[in-house]
């Protein structure tokens, strides 16, 4: 939906959003003009906001405070329709059980925290990418350190582990050290990727090579799935063939290990404070999950060594089941963005917002789409313009709402379509002119037969 929804215990709808089922009209609409498709309009689309469910709008009469703070003033052209009026400034438990004493205070307050930040991408919708070009020159270096630093102290952490699980032969330092080498494989294909999509042939290669870098991690997936399989059937060998005589766990490995997870939690937290950014998110997280698999193998390792035997095998075990599972569910969602998984429906009420708000001449918008072509969005979107407007203004108009879309920070590519009618069918708009017929079957021909000699008797 366009609007932003006022129904606090409603359930989360499913990502299948990716299409307006009625068109958003942006001026007012006599009855008379009404297609057979329901218009929606500006002002339905603001008041839209405050209705609130039976239960809730009881609670709401006995109210002690105001519910919404109203800005008296007049709309700017950052906010034409006026949706800042509707931000909750007090979204506390107390003030929500004040303000709606029948309601779940902690639903209310999830819901008004999720409409304050659905009203603020939408009014920084035009803004984003000269922000991100501001912070990204503010905070670039920063970002590149992580990058490189994350990749040094991946390399070094492979070579302690190597030379830990080599001196000591144990199978868990074994499984800690394979997964440090994938990390470096890993950072090596993302590395080889992204220069790769970063330079684009127009001719071969029309659309860009940016879903390069999602074929890439889920070739990676499958090579760590493959590695994760083979620790597991070696520490299974490894547990049924008993205890066997292996060097102690020698004071040097595990300094060696205790300061590359150190490292490793000092760019955890260094990551954390910037993962807004992609690239640096991904090695938040790979940072904390070797914190937490290097300490579970060492802590294995030391007790396979000094108190139980078995215990190191299963901890090589544990540790393969892990980067099997994380890495084979990493490698499904990526499919996913290749099929084409749908945005989800907040970001496609942001995209009809930019749209709505694009130019006064855009009287309706007929169906918004969004969908991943790899990591970023393609979107599509069907607009209504008077029929007796020139070529040159639909043109223009068309042109920088497409620009204005493919500025922002997630949307790869954008196609706009211009029409002058809401009246059709928008399932009919890429349906083929002409069906293939197939071959009945046996089954259907002899149901036509029995179908045949039934209505003759009758």
């Amino acid at each position: 939906m366009a609007s932003i929804s006022s129904r606090p215990s409603s359930p989360e709808r499913s990502q299948a959003a990716d299409q307006t089922k009625a068109p958003i009209n942006l001026e007012p609409v006599s009855p008379k003009s009404q297609s057979n498709h329901s218009a929606i309009t500006v002002q339905d689309q603001v008041d839209a906001i405050n209705p609130l469910s039976s239960k809730t709008a009881t609670a709401n009469a006995d109210a002690k405070g105001p519910i919404v703070e109203v800005d008296t003033l007049s709309t700017s052209p950052d906010d034409p329709l006026d949706l800042g009026r509707h931000r909750r400034s007090n979204i506390t438990q107390r003030q929500m059980k004040a303000d709606h004493p029948e309601a779940n205070k902690r639903r209310m307050k999830k819901f008004y925290t999720r409409q304050n930040a659905l009203i603020d991408q939408f009014l920084q919708s035009g803004d984003e990418e000269r922000l991100a070009a501001l912070d990204m020159e503010e905070n670039g270096p920063k970002v590149k350190f992580a990058v490189n630093a994350s990749f040094v102290v991946n390399f070094f952490l492979f070579i302690i582990q190597m030379y830990a699980a080599i001196s000591t032969g144990s199978l868990s330092l074994f499984a800690t050290a394979a997964d440090a080498f994938m990390d470096l494989v890993s950072s090596c294909v993302m590395l080889v990727t992204s220069r790769l999509a970063a330079k684009p042939s127009v001719y071969k290669y029309p659309v860009g090579r940016t879903r390069i870098e999602t074929i890439g991690i889920i070739m990676f997936c499958c090579l760590m799935t493959t590695v994760a399989i083979q620790l597991i059937i070696e520490s299974g060998r490894a547990l049924g063939g008993g205890p066997d005589e292996s060097e102690d766990l020698h004071l040097i490995p595990i300094i060696f290990v205790s300061i590359a997870i150190f490292c490793k939690g000092s760019l955890c937290i260094y990551c954390f404070l910037l993962r807004r950014y992609p690239a640096v998110h991904v090695f938040f997280i790979d940072h904390r999950n070797d914190i937490a698999v290097n300490s579970f193998g060492l802590m294995m390792s030391i007790i396979g060594s000094r108190i139980v035997w078995y215990v190191d095998p299963i901890g090589a075990i544990l540790i393969g089941l892990l980067i099997l599972v994380s890495w084979a569910a990493n490698a499904f969602e990526q499919i996913w963005l290749l099929v084409g998984k749908a945005a989800p429906k907040e970001y496609i009420s942001k995209l009809i917002y930019i749209t709505m708000t694009h130019d006064s001449r855009i009287r309706k918008v007929d169906t918004c789409r969004a969908y991943h072509a790899g990591q970023n969005y393609y979107v599509e979107v069907d607009i209504v313009m008077d029929e007796e407007t020139p070529l040159k203004i639909t043109h223009d108009v068309s042109q920088t709402l497409q620009r204005k879309l493919e500025g922002l920070a997630d949307v790869e590519r954008a196609y706009v379509h211009v029409d002058y009618e809401n009246d059709h069918d928008i399932y009919e708009e890429h349906k083929p002119m002409y069906d293939v017929t197939q071959r009945r079957s046996i089954k259907q021909r002899v149901k036509e037969i029995f179908g045949r000699s039934k209505k003759a008797e009758a």
